[in-house]
């Protein structure tokens, strides 16, 4: 993956109380979205979800679906990078997301690392029931429609300053 890409994560919060992530970076140049990591939290307390979020980068944006509103603000609190408004999922933004992913996917332009088996498990298993996109039992297919609907918030790692100047600056004439 490009070191410049762009690069959000997003969650999603089952009623079951499992919890998935993807990060995804997007090189804006070649129009390519490559998913580099993702996991799969299970009953699992705050603190552990959000230090593994933390842990793969506080200043990558964090992306979160709005019925996930308290949730979103605890992992806020626990210093966790979540956008500031969580996004409204309609039926018919998961078949155009999804629909946006298997074109991706099928040119080319949507990667997924081959280390990520418990994606692309779920992406084989991932289908259409009755002519429509199913938005809960596939938890990492939904935080990728999050991550994915959420792109343009995408930041780039912004390189530190080295330190502090000892001397003063001044002008010579």
């Amino acid at each position: 993956m490009n070191p410049d890409a762009r690069r959000i994560a997003a969650v999603e919060c089952e009623e079951e109380g499992l919890i998935a992530a993807v990060w995804i970076g997007y090189d804006k140049i070649s129009d390519v979205v490559t998913m580099y990591d993702c996991c799969k939290f299970n009953a699992e307390v705050l603190a552990v979800i959000a230090e593994g979020m933390n842990a793969r980068g506080r200043w990558i944006p964090i992306a979160w679906e709005s019925s996930a509103q308290d949730f979103s603000e605890s992992l806020k609190e626990r210093g966790c990078n979540t956008l500031y408004e969580g996004f409204k999922e309609t039926p018919q933004m998961a078949e155009m997301a999804s629909r946006d992913i298997e074109e991706r996917m099928r040119t080319g332009r949507f990667k997924v690392d081959r280390r990520l088996a418990e994606w692309l498990k779920e992406f084989e298993l991932f289908g259409k029931e009755g002519g429509k996109i199913p938005r809960k039992g596939y938890p990492l297919m939904s935080a990728t429609r999050h991550a994915m609907n959420n792109l343009k918030y995408a930041k780039r790692l912004q390189a530190r300053r080295t330190g502090a100047v000892n001397q003063r600056r001044i002008a010579m004439i």
